[in-house]
């Protein structure tokens, strides 16, 4: 992290922690103004918003449940939307994940470019998606990792080098898996799994995190556990078909709304994915957009300082020209070509060493 970065974060850990001692310090001038009974009651209130966080944020009480069911195929919405299967032409593998709540649209007009040098694509469906909205709820962080760890699996073996490229929380799902592997591949434990690199796009490492980092994606995410239980979805819904769209986004395949069960376990797994960046040691490639609205684009820096790689790369989208959400690179007219040719150049200038990249 260069220096101005790193000014910029400690000023900003600073003012936060600067408001909750002031905080404190009103309560304190109250209590002292009021009476011994404001802070009997400033107590409970604090009790119960400390309850609330440690429900909505952490693990507390919460069992994964990693057991899944593969979308349908006769039940997707759309024939763009089924899972992206390798041709067996090459002997190398970039496999794809898609982000929450989209699907394999996004990489299909990857194929092709991928192919011309030399490389098979695949991409799977996660649980939920693809079909209909009510499909989701069910579904949680820990089978989409499920998934995407069982299809990754069943293709690695199958290429002399393969490589890791997801979008959005697809991005931080292939970080998740590249934990596992980096480390079984330190270990001995099975290192043919490892990716010879990994590419990300638009990928968040955290939700909310206001205190640590001053991002809050949604002030409702601090409640998305409490919210789950009684509010399955908001404004769940199919996109409109025919919508024009812009710079290409129109062409986007997945589920509208918002899911509150199902963000509040990303945000359970994306701590415990931004807490093992450092175990991600095979060279990384991180993209994301300066004006995302839809992640924030510390994101990226967080990445970025937290692996453990030692060959890491980045590339800063400049999208200010267009009032879309600025967000999955691939899936605009302008940007796809250009990241993509520079993933590929990435993962090419690696496949060739991945047999010593340091462990």
């Amino acid at each position: 992290m260069d220096r101005d970065r790193a000014t910029k974060v400690i000023r900003g850990r600073i003012a936060r922690t600067g408001l909750v001692v002031l905080a404190s310090g009103a309560l304190g001038w109250a209590v002292a103004m009021l009476g011994p009974a404001v802070f009997v009651v400033a107590g409970l209130g604090a009790l119960l918003v400390l309850a609330a966080a440690l429900w909505n944020t952490t693990p507390f009480l919460f069992r994964a449940n990693p057991r899944y069911e593969p979308p349908r195929a006769d039940r997707i919405h759309w024939p763009e939307a089924r899972p992206v299967e390798p041709s067996g032409t090459h002997k190398r593998l970039i496999f794809c994940v898609h982000g929450f709540p989209s699907t394999p649209a996004d990489f299909r007009k990857l194929v092709a470019a991928a192919d011309a040098r030399g490389w098979d694509l695949a991409a799977p469906l996660l649980p939920g998606c693809g079909t209909d909205p009510k499909d989701l709820l069910a579904t949680e962080w820990s089978q989409y990792l499920a998934a995407v760890r069982d299809e990754w699996a069943r293709l690695r073996p199958r290429y002399e080098s393969a490589c890791l490229f997801g979008t959005s929380l697809g991005g931080s799902l292939a970080l998740a898996l590249a934990q596992e592997t980096c480390a079984a591949r330190k270990t001995g434990e099975n290192p043919a799994l490892a990716p010879a690199a990994i590419a990300t796009a638009g990928s968040p490492a955290v939700l909310n995190a206001w205190l640590r980092h001053g991002i809050v994606m949604n002030p409702l995410i601090y409640l998305a556990r409490s919210l789950g239980a009684l509010v399955p979805s908001l404004g769940a819904a199919l996109p409109d078909p025919d919508r024009a769209g812009e710079d290409g986004d129109g062409d986007w395949k997945g589920y509208l709304g918002r899911y509150p069960r199902q963000t509040y376990t990303m945000q359970v797994g994306l701590a415990a994915m931004a807490r093992g960046l450092g175990r991600v040691t095979c060279p990384a490639f991180v993209c994301h957009a300066r004006g995302d609205k839809m992640v924030d684009f510390r994101n990226a820096g967080i990445i970025l300082e937290g692996l453990g790689s030692s060959d890491i790369e980045a590339y800063v989208a400049n999208m200010d020209a267009y009032s879309h959400m600025q967000h999955n690179l691939v899936l605009y007219n302008s940007q796809r070509d250009r990241v993509w040719a520079r993933v590929l150049d990435f993962f090419e200038r690696h496949t060739e060493r991945h047999e010593v990249w340091p462990a």
